[in-house]
């Protein structure tokens, strides 16, 4: 299976955005945006001048799986609208599971549509929810239970 990514970190002024760069940034992401997209600047003090990257990659099993190690995120249960630019589908939507972590110094979050590979085209709604249950499963907060 593939993973389509679009993953952003924001962090406040006091604290690097190196740490929360996804691992091998350099060679296997694209960098999209850099701190002109930074979004929270209405927070209170050290978050009100902060910085924000942006970066899209497609990833291998063994690369999703250290990126979502390395950065402590999850998977959420609550539905998405999708995401717009996925890596691997052109200028097109993608449906899409949020991925989220608990750090208290950075607000992380990414879009994934895992890519499946298989012979069958096309696919409907009840593919897409099995896909995503799987998913869940195995990178849900609580892991080994499906939403």
């Amino acid at each position: 299976m593939l993973f389509s990514v679009i993953y952003s970190a924001d962090v406040p002024s006091t604290v690097s955005i190196r740490d929360f760069a996804p691992p091998h940034a350099r060679r296997l992401w694209t960098k999209l945006e850099g701190d002109e997209g930074y979004e929270f600047s209405h927070l209170e003090g050290r978050w009100e001048r902060g910085k924000h990257r942006k970066w899209i990659a497609q990833l291998d099993r063994e690369q999703f799986d250290e990126f979502v190690k390395a950065l402590d995120l999850h998977a959420e249960s609550s539905h998405t609208l999708g995401s717009l630019g996925a890596p691997g589908f052109g200028v097109s939507w993608a449906p899409a599971i949020s991925f989220t972590s608990n750090d208290p110094d950075a607000i992380l979050s990414a879009y994934v549509t895992p890519i499946p590979e298989v012979s069958k085209h096309g696919g409907d709604e009840r593919d897409w929810e099995r896909v995503r249950r799987a998913v869940l499963a195995v990178y849900g907060r609580h892991r080994g239970r499906a939403a």
